[in-house]
This record gives structure tokens, sequence and C-alpha cells, in this order.
């Protein structure tokens, strides 16, 4: 899905509507996978991932960090809010894990110039 996302958050805390109406759209295309995430109580578990792609693969190149553990917030017909854990390096193998929300809105790819 070929969307323009808008950051809700900033380091775990949420954007105030002044930053967020001056914040511009990453534009890109929606793609989400799982993966093996470890073990609980011997049980393989599976993590949930969506990230903002230039090619419309996950395999491509991120536009944004991954959004894991994710899970649709709200949905309407002007787009939808994704909520998940966002992992940012803040030191050479060092990161940080934040919460971070999407709000995700369809756009046309002849807007893309």
């Amino acid at each position: 899905m070929f969307v323009d996302v808008f950051r809700l958050r900033r380091a775990g805390e949420k954007l105030s509507e002044a930053d967020f109406l001056v914040s511009p759209p990453v534009r890109g295309y929606l793609c989400n996978w799982s993966y093996a995430g470890g073990y609980r109580a011997g049980t393989p578990l599976r993590v949930q991932a969506v990230t903002l792609t230039a090619c419309g693969r996950a395999s491509g190149a991120a536009l944004l960090p991954p959004l894991h553990n994710f899970r649709v917030v709200r949905f309407n017909g002007g787009g939808l809010i994704l909520a998940g854990d966002e992992e940012v390096e803040v030191r050479r193998r060092h990161s940080e894990v934040y919460r971070q929300a999407w709000f995700c809105k369809p756009a046309s790819q002849r807007e893309s110039g």
C-alpha cells in the first residue's frame, strides 16, 4: 500500500499538535512481515513488524525504523493508525526501544513526482 506516514511520537513521547502539524510525512510502501522472536515457556514466539520502503518490498531499505509488535489502533476512510515498538540506535551497538505510532494515509503515486 502506497502511503504518507506521519509519526505521532518522538522518543516515546506523544508529539504536541504544533509539532505534528509542522512534521512532513514520509511517503513509501507499507510492508509487513513476521519473524521468530525467541521463546516463552518453551513456545516459539512470532513477532509482527511493519516498515516503510521505497521499493514496496519488506527487504528494501527502510525509510523509517520498523514498528515491532504493531497493532491497528484506528481505521477509517481517512487512513489508519498503527502503534508498536520502535528500536532506535543511540550509540554504536546500543539501541533504545520506544513506543511509536504512525498515522498512515493513502497517497497517489501520481503525486510522488
